[in-house]
């Protein structure tokens, strides 16, 4: 059996530095006011015997731990990988650190969000697919700062960072007509989902508009491949005549890609054009050159991590934020 080796201390390192151990708090504590000549002393010390400051220990004495919850959902889905990699990237340049919980299918939020609350998280996002009120108000009663975010609760008082769904559905079905397309359809993801809800809207109120038919609308179990080609075999076996699609997301598009073309025999884009939602890398690969509608993600993420950052430092109005960002088409090979 290892021998357990006794944890190098801040009081080991104040002792070998001949200062106390508030000022070796200080040296380690990002902001706090100590003198240059101070933090050589202390950091040298601390070099030499190979000192880690326990944050867990340091978080007991604060009451702050600086880590903010993320829950997400649907890890089959490549967005949530960059989503992740881009804030805790943000994160990380503040000081702070994610703490991530998967909701998986069938799982309460609010009992994710309870089960994230344990570990004394300063604040939380959630980019799951529903939100209601009673988290909203069991954050506030925590002091627990909050932001949908790439999501659009309609009834919850919350904080919001999405892309402007509703715009990016209009987008698809103005340039689906532009190109010639008239016998248009909407494959999404979930019903009971807002960023389906908005895309759905968008797309078919600008249809409706144009005076062009509107030939189906379907939902997709799952923002996933395999659930949008099951979707797309019922629209398409149904449908016969269907000339353009706008897709809940890039998944969902290629799902409906696969179908048309191996089912069907149908030639993309001269056939049936094609726009997705997201611009994952997939996206541009070869196999489909999609053409998509992007979110700005880096930006939402920036904006969620300023939220969150200066509601833990006090310095937000107190006032709730609903922030929509504008979506950009980028067209490949998937219109003619």
């Amino acid at each position: 059996m290892t021998e357990r080796v006794s944890r190098i201390t801040a009081s080991d390192v104040a002792l070998e530095a001949g200062v106390s151990i508030s000022a070796v708090s200080r040296v380690f504590t990002p902001g706090a006011s100590v003198s240059s000549k101070m933090r050589d002393r202390v950091l040298a010390a601390a070099e030499k015997l190979d000192y880690m400051p326990n944050v867990l220990a340091r978080s007991l004495m604060t009451q702050r731990t600086a880590l903010v919850g993320i829950i997400l959902a649907n890890f089959q889905n490549p967005m949530h990988l960059t989503t992740l990699d881009l804030f805790t990237s943000a994160l990380q340049a503040r000081g702070l650190r994610a703490l991530v919980f998967n909701v998986s299918k069938g799982v309460d939020v609010v009992e994710s969000a309870r089960q994230v609350m344990q570990y004394g998280v300063d604040g939380l996002v959630v980019a799951a697919a529903s939100m209601s009120q009673a988290l909203v108000d069991q954050c506030a009663r925590q002091g627990i700062p909050l932001v949908a975010y790439a999501r659009q609760p309609r009834n919850a008082k919350v904080n919001v960072v999405c892309a402007d769904n509703e715009a990016g559905g209009r987008l698809a079905a103005r340039k689906l007509i532009e190109r010639g397309y008239r016998k248009l359809a909407y494959l999404g993801g979930p019903a009971t989902t807002s960023t389906n809800a908005f895309r759905e809207k968008g797309f078919c109120d600008a249809v409706g508009e144009a005076g062009v038919e509107l030939v189906a609308r379907v939902n997709a179990t799952e923002y996933t491949y395999d659930a949008g080609r099951k979707a797309a075999i019922q629209m398409l076996d149904e449908h016969r005549n269907i000339d353009g699609v706008f897709c809940g997301n890039d998944l969902v598009a290629f799902g409906v890609m696969d179908v048309a073309r191996y089912r069907h025999g149908l030639t993309i884009p001269d056939d049936l054009g094609i726009i997705g939602f997201d611009d994952i890398e997939l996206a541009s690969a070869d196999a489909y050159q999609l053409t998509t509608i992007r979110q700005p993600m880096s930006d939402m993420v920036q904006q969620t991590v300023d939220i969150i950052s200066q509601a833990m430092a006090g310095q937000d109005s107190g006032n709730v934020k609903r922030l929509l960002f504008p979506c950009t088409l980028i067209e490949r090979g998937t219109l003619r």
